[in-house]
């Protein structure tokens, strides 16, 4: 498993923060953490994150420097978006429309489409009375499951409760 840099982390948290999975404040804790922990000089763009109330959280985290690699964010993004269904934080509608949406979007990663379509088809065949409730579970659950191994990298948030 690939340890996330600060660049994913920001990549992270730019998608966290759009679909709810955290907020503004979280952001300004993960860059006051990393002031706290580092011996070196603040960065600008650091110090920016912690402090400036007013700028757009999506501005300040572009500017931070560095290449992302798209599949270790979207390993974290996945692995807090189970972890908000897992503990309720989020219904499984919820979930699914948010998946749903970057597909739509072209924002999920090639490889993980046809199940984002299996569990839109699957969750609207619940209601449409073709789709069992129990086979969902089975393919909601199964599609989480991957990404749980990445929940321990996930930058702790207020919005976090307990699996």
């Amino acid at each position: 498993m690939r340890q996330p840099t600060t660049k994913d982390f920001a990549e992270y948290f730019q998608l966290a923060l759009e679909v709810g999975l955290c907020r503004e404040n979280d952001i300004e804790a993960w860059a006051d953490k990393m002031i706290a922990e580092s011996s070196a000089s603040t960065p600008d763009w650091l110090l920016n994150l912690s402090i400036d109330k007013e700028a757009s959280k999506r501005r300040l985290l572009d500017a931070v420097p560095g290449k992302s690699d798209l599949p270790t964010v979207w390993n974290l993004v996945l692995a807090r978006l189970g972890l908000a269904a897992r503990t309720k934080q989020f219904t499984g509608e919820q979930v699914v429309r948010i998946l749903f949406r970057w597909v739509i979007n072209q924002q999920v990663p090639k490889e993980h489409e046809s199940a984002v379509y299996v569990l839109d088809d699957g969750f609207d065949g619940i209601k449409e009375g073709w789709y069992s409730l129990d086979k969902f579970k089975k393919d909601f659950e199964g599609f989480f499951k991957p990404f749980r191994t990445y929940e321990s990298l996930v930058p702790q948030t207020n919005l976090q409760t307990s699996p």
